[in-house]
């Protein structure tokens, strides 16, 4: 909205922004100094990963250990982008050292995860990936997660914390599930294949739970 100015105000505030004339009325810069907005960062990653068997799908939800912050929140597999790798590097290695898991299938959303940290004042841009495992194939747990269990889509979504999630959870569901026209162009599986992940992590020995 364009607020005409009291010439009067505009001799007042002189020292503070200047007037101009356009060609709905006269309008001013704010008297406030300019402040650039928050730096926006591309530091992590997020992937969730599923099985299916005919029609039914299930998503793995790990529990974060108790000598961690937010101890005992379930999440999907989320990570740091380390020096020189991009950020699919970064999710099919976190995935490995998080979960000891290949997946067969890979794919990159087209739904990023954003959200802001007023503590940092930092906006966080993620991006979200899916990945299909085998039915049989066993979670190796690191010292980051106590607990793991593979969930049908509506507890999984119960269970998350972030509401973010649970719309990454309906992104999945939407370009990869229900196999959308885009959900081919999405799939990164060949990008993913040949990378090198090293050894898995210890097993822990935690049992899953429902």
């Amino acid at each position: 909205m364009v607020v005409p100015m009291d010439p009067r105000q505009s001799r007042r505030t002189a020292g503070i922004g200047q007037a101009r004339r356009g060609n709905l009325g006269e309008v001013t810069k704010s008297p406030y100094p300019a402040r650039a907005m928050p730096p926006v960062q591309s530091r992590q990653i997020e992937v969730h990963l599923f099985r299916r068997r005919n029609r039914r799908a299930e998503f793995l939800l790990l529990r974060r250990s108790g000598d961690r912050t937010l101890s005992g929140v379930w999440q999907p597999v989320t990570g740091g982008i380390e020096r020189g790798e991009t950020a699919c590097q970064a999710a099919a290695r976190e995935v490995f050292e998080e979960t000891g898991l290949r997946p067969v299938r890979w794919w990159a959303l087209e739904y990023m995860t954003v959200f802001y940290k007023p503590d940092r004042d930092v906006v966080f841009a993620l991006p979200v990936f899916a990945a299909e495992v085998a039915w049989a194939d066993t979670v190796i747990l690191s010292h980051e997660h106590d607990r793991y269990a593979f969930v049908s889509p509506a507890l999984a979504r119960r269970r998350v914390l972030w509401d973010s999630q649970r719309r990454a959870l309906a992104a999945v569901h939407a370009e990869v599930l229900a196999n959308s026209p885009g959900a081919a162009a999405r799939e990164i599986t060949p990008r993913i294949a040949g990378l090198r992940l090293g050894a898995p992590p210890p097993t822990r020995g935690k049992t899953r739970v429902r």
